[in-house]
């Protein structure tokens, strides 16, 4: 037992080493309060302000790990000294009771050795709990630093937002003598480095993070390489110009892949590692993939902005005085406002009016961006220092996010119309595909769209206020009396029922056209198991909706009541129709794409549905056909267990014909048409002696497909083959026979037909 407990206890060295780790961790937050409260006694700028508000938070969530990775220690080693107390007290009375009975000397040496034993772990056990209580105190040490700096950088947030509009520092041309204040360069270095110092500690932190970045990045890497060997394949015809030159690429494609995976690293990474990675790393893909996504009028300005936000970057992290900080992003101002405005002249945008609306757009964007730069250099100029940083920094900021996301979307849609266009697809209709990569392009462009959104809320300080509104009027009560709704349940049912039904809808389309046709099921049963699969995740996602609206489940039974007396009434035809729908997914009489003929109709089927299924006859008319009365009704299925159909051709042949001769050549002339299947192989038949030929029936099989076709085809090389053999195909025979009556010499034929004495002849007449 004393070795079970020994092993769950940190030896004490051990925790004097995290004793020291800990006051290392101190002063370094001691550091980073000191640089703090350099930053928030100048004017910070809002993308200062979120590095620092990262920080401390990052730190706090760290903090409260810690706190509740050491209270479970604490416990557990006071349970373990609970435990030891007892045992000690046991092996007490113990030894107290032999040490009173003579001859049990040796029995008393070793109980003696088992209390000290127990003691002194004891002892190691209070010593390591004194330790964790030492590092408890210092963490809500901490804890209460970290909380006076973030209710300072909140402090600082609302002075920012609140003055905006008001002068919170000198004109430009009135702080020349505050210049003697200035750092010296070695103090702007080591300040500058101080961005750098919790990196390490980052690092260590994130391990996880990091090791999953690498993973995607290596996975992203393998599938661009994919996508080079295809656009680079000459037998790909279908690869557009766009995708030939970007995915020629791999490196920086993989290395915008992850930027998906860095949306959430980025609210907690320090100031360095946004600067490294949003700074520097990011430009690499921007700068390689975008020029060959845009016309070749954009890419300057593309450039530009890439400088200009590389500049911008550069400012914030240089801790320069604040003099020579605001002069600096003075000049970037107006270098920005001047070559932007060059590169975006009128006459050189009017060259891009092929882009159509897009064209439009990328004026007023454009002229927007300018106000806005314009609009910050002169409120720089004039001591308005807050507006000037958040109109400049979010301008600068915005171009070059919608830049990266523009480039982003662009590539993943070029990726998705090739994954479309692969041989995993190849089974998929065209249409179905066409809608796939519709979506998706849709889907893209939305989400890059909000995530664009809430980067410029952020960035022009607007987000919380903006984010308040929108809670206060979701939450805003609607209706009358008891009946009280809000507008943000309304639209979160209404989001989540679509949001299922897309989910719903996805799940079908991948079990469908994906994952179960590689499964070589028999005909029908992918159909089946995808459309019960669609049906029961609709159900389930409308009671999920349902509980999420704060519907009680348990007082269903009214509704169910009511559904059932509706469908006593009036709903039975569709519960019938939808039950019949069940039965033909799982008894399968005829499937998507059989070949079926019902009710004097004959077509193909194209869709069986909850209701209807829908049959597109040889005309091309869609017949809808209720699933009720094809249970109930005579279903001809021609492809049900065979896609091959017999076909008959009958042909008569004139008397005198050698028979043998003709059932020969009728053979031959199926045997020669290579659509005619060749087993079973096609025969001839003698079936009697008809009117005026003898009947023979040639018979052969071919697919459901092309019978009529082939019927048609085959019909007429019988004819040429039976006339180049000088068999004839006689016309049909008929004997008339005609009674023709000798008239009387008299003007009234009438009376020669009531005499006695007429002559009558008959005459036989062949007419053919």
């Amino acid at each position: 037992m004393l070795r079970d407990i020994s092993k769950t206890l940190l030896p004490v060295l051990e925790g004097r080493v995290t004793d020291h780790a800990g006051k290392a961790h101190a002063e370094e937050i001691s550091q980073r309060v000191r640089q703090a409260e350099d930053l928030l006694a100048n004017i910070p700028s809002m993308m200062q302000l979120q590095d620092e508000e990262r920080y401390w938070r990052a730190l706090a969530e760290q903090n409260g790990i810690e706190r509740k990775l050491l209270t479970e220690q604490a416990a557990g080693i006071e349970k373990q000294m609970q435990l030891l107390d007892v045992e000690q007290a046991r092996w007490k009375a113990t030894s107290d009771q032999v040490s009173e009975t003579s001859g049990l000397k040796a029995l008393a040496v070793r109980i003696e050795r088992e209390l000290e034993a127990i003691q002194t772990l004891r002892t190691q056990a209070q010593e390591q709990l004194n330790v964790i209580l030492i590092l408890q105190n210092r963490i809500s040490e901490q804890d209460r630093e970290v909380s006076a700096v973030l209710l300072k950088v909140g402090e600082a947030h609302q002075r920012l937002r609140g003055r905006l509009l008001e002068r919170d520092s000198y004109p430009l041309w009135e702080i020349r003598e505050l210049r003697a204040f200035d750092q010296p360069m070695s103090t702007v270095i080591y300040l500058s480095a101080r961005n750098f110092t919790g990196v390490p500690g980052f690092l260590r932190a994130n391990k996880v993070w990091l090791s999953g970045f690498v993973a995607v990045y290596v996975f992203a890497l393998l599938a661009a390489f994919r996508f080079r060997r295809y656009v680079t394949d000459g037998r790909s015809l279908d690869v557009s110009e766009d995708a030939s030159r970007v995915f020629v690429r791999p490196y920086s494609v993989a290395l915008l892949i992850i930027l998906l995976t860095t949306i959430g690293f980025a609210t907690s990474a320090p100031t360095g590692v946004s600067f490294v990675v949003f700074g520097l790393i990011y430009l690499v893909p921007v700068l390689r993939l975008s020029p060959g996504l845009i016309k070749p009028g954009m890419r300057g300005l593309l450039y530009a902005l890439c400088a200009f936000y590389v500049l911008e970057w550069m400012n914030v992290i240089l801790q320069f005085g604040a003099v020579f900080k605001r002069e600096l992003f003075a000049i970037i101002l107006f270098l920005a406002l001047l070559i932007l405005s060059w590169l975006t002249r009128p006459s050189r945008l009017r060259i891009q009016s092929a882009l159509g609306w897009r064209h439009g757009l990328l004026v007023v964007s454009t002229r927007i961006g300018l106000l806005l730069l314009a609009v910050s250099l002169c409120a720089n100029i004039l001591g308005f220092v807050s507006l000037s940083q958040v109109l400049g920094v979010g301008t600068i900021f915005s171009g070059f996010m919608f830049a990266l996301l523009y480039t982003l979307v662009r590539v993943l849609d070029l990726g998705l119309g090739i994954v479309l266009g692969s041989k995993w697809f190849q089974s998929m209709p065209d249409a179905r595909s066409n809608v796939v990569e519709r979506w998706g392009r849709r889907i893209l462009i939305g989400g890059a769209l909000l995530l664009w959104l809430n980067n410029n809320l952020s960035l022009f300080t607007v987000r919380e206020s903006v984010m308040a509104a929108l809670k206060d009027a979701m939450e805003y009560p609607i209706g009358f009396g008891k009946l009280r709704v809000t507008l943000g349940g309304t639209l979160s049912l209404f989001f989540f029922l679509l949001l299922g039904y897309a989910i719903a809808n996805i799940a079908k389309f991948i079990l469908e056209d994906i994952l179960l046709p590689k499964l070589s099921l028999r005909g029908g049963l992918t159909y089946a198991i995808s459309r019960v699969t669609y049906y029961v995740l609709l159900v389930g996602i409308f009671f999920a909706a349902l509980a999420n609206a704060g519907v009680e489940l348990s007082k269903f039974t009214l509704i169910t009541g009511a559904v059932g007396l509706g469908v006593g009434f009036g709903l039975q035809n569709i519960v019938n129709n939808f039950a019949s729908d069940l039965i033909i997914l799982f008894e399968r009489p005829f499937r998507i794409g059989d070949t079926v003929e019902v009710g004097g109709v004959e077509g193909t089927v194209k869709r069986i549905g909850a209701r209807s299924s829908t049959v597109l006859t040889f005309q091309y008319a869609e017949v809808i056909l209720p699933n009720s009365n094809l249970l109930s009704n005579q279903v001809i299925n021609w492809t049900l267990t065979s896609a091959r159909r017999r076909v008959e051709v009958p042909v008569g042949v004139a008397y005198g014909t050698n028979p043998e001769l003709a059932l020969n050549l009728l053979i031959e002339v199926a045997e020669s048409n290579p659509r005619i299947l060749k087993e079973p192989r096609p025969e001839a038949f003698f079936l009697g002696f008809g009117e005026s030929a003898l009947n023979l029936e040639l018979r052969f099989w071919a697919a459901q497909s092309i019978w009529f076709e082939l019927k048609s085809e085959v019909g007429l090389a019988v004819f040429h083959a039976l006339g180049k053999a000088g068999i004839e195909i006689p016309y049909p025979q008929r004997d008339l026979h005609v009674r023709a009556l000798d008239y009387p010499v008299k003007k009234e034929p009438s009376a020669a037909l009531e005499g006695d004495g007429d002559k009558k002849m008959t005459a036989t007449i062949r007419a053919s």
